[in-house]
């Protein structure tokens, strides 16, 4: 691969150089989202949109930046593709920050966004995400200022939530569901059914990846419904997760950080035509009481802002991001 001086174009690189960006992501931030390969083989081999990965070496060929940019390509609610891109991360050598590394990586990110088509950018949110925004707090307060002066504006802020089942008398045997309904886990003949309402009630991202997910060997126990009995309708979903799920779910991605026997829940949703009828509440405590029972210790809920939903079952705040986005295709500002 060639050597690229940081006064010259950022590389294109393909395939991209896995063993370089762990280093260097792990020593950037490693102490805060600990990245191993297993996630990132599992990101890469899963994810079909387009995408592009942009660096820059040293002159002993040692990665020193690189970004990941991608092209939204899947259906999204109306069932066309949005027009716009992901920026799924920027990372730069901590030695190496104020350089205007991270700039030529963004501009160089934009421009091949810009040339397919895409009128906005978002920092994370794409699929098989490594985060669902910019995260927040502590050494991530300089990228956020990087972001706000490079035209990004603030739109929202989004969670991940912990706890620790060890304190908690959550119990599947005890999540009673309101008369004429169960909780029970997937079956490969439930597939009509769920197709059916995933589609009806959470079309795009939650349907797709779903579907994505069953084809890529997701157990049965990873998936819990809640049924109609009577008509056999699924009216409600959740995913959760342990380390031994074939899928990692972004509960798991940062396990490095949550000692043994670690599990996760996300995403989780009701059929809007049934809420109000306990179905979500008690949903959420067969799952946390289904993980406390295989051992899971510390548990995570990714990428949400229903604290006081979560927080009824001891969860509490872990992670907060920032969700941002940028047009694209207007008058930017230079920066050195």
């Amino acid at each position: 691969m060639p050597r690229i001086d940081a006064a010259d174009g950022a590389e294109v690189m393909e395939p991209m150089d896995e063993v370089g960006l762990l280093g260097l992501w792990n020593e950037a931030m490693g102490d805060e989202f600990p990245l191993d390969g297993r996630l990132l083989s599992q990101q890469l081999a899963l994810d079909t949109d387009p995408r592009r990965f942009f660096a820059y070496r040293d002159d002993s060929g040692r990665l020193i930046a690189a970004a990941l940019a991608k092209m939204a390509a899947r259906p999204g609610p109306s069932g066309a593709p949005p027009e716009k891109g992901y920026l799924s991360f920027i990372v730069v050598d901590r030695a190496l920050r104020r350089r205007g590394l991270g700039s030529r990586l963004l501009a160089a990110a934009e421009d091949w966004l810009a040339g397919l088509g895409a009128e906005s950018v978002c920092l994370g949110q794409d699929h098989y995400h490594f985060f669902p925004g910019l995260p927040v707090g502590g050494a991530f307060e300089a990228a956020g200022a990087f972001a706000a002066a490079r035209g990004f504006r603030a739109e929202g802020e989004e969670c991940d939530m912990i706890a620790d089942l060890r304190d908690t008398r959550a119990d599947a045997a005890l999540a009673t569901p309101p008369a004429g309904y169960e909780y029970r886990y997937y079956r490969r003949s439930d597939d009509a059914a769920l197709a059916s309402f995933a589609e009806r009630c959470f079309p795009g991202r939650w349907a797709e990846e779903l579907r994505e997910a069953i084809a890529a060997g997701l157990r049965p126990a990873d998936l819990v419904l809640a049924v109609e009995e009577d008509s056999g309708a699924v009216v409600g979903f959740s995913r959760i997760y342990d380390e031994s799920s074939p899928v990692l779910g972004p509960g798991l991605y940062w396990r490095g950080l949550l000692g043994p026997d670690p599990g996760a829940l996300g995403p989780i949703g009701v059929d809007a035509s049934r809420r109000g009828l306990g179905l979500g509440m008690g949903l959420l405590r067969f799952c946390v009481g289904g993980l406390k029972a295989r051992g899971v210790k510390n548990m995570v809920i990714d990428w949400t802002d229903l604290l006081g939903f979560y927080g009824k079952m001891g969860f509490t705040e872990w992670k907060r991001y920032t969700t941002m986005s940028a047009p694209l295709g207007q008058p930017r500002a230079a920066f050195p």
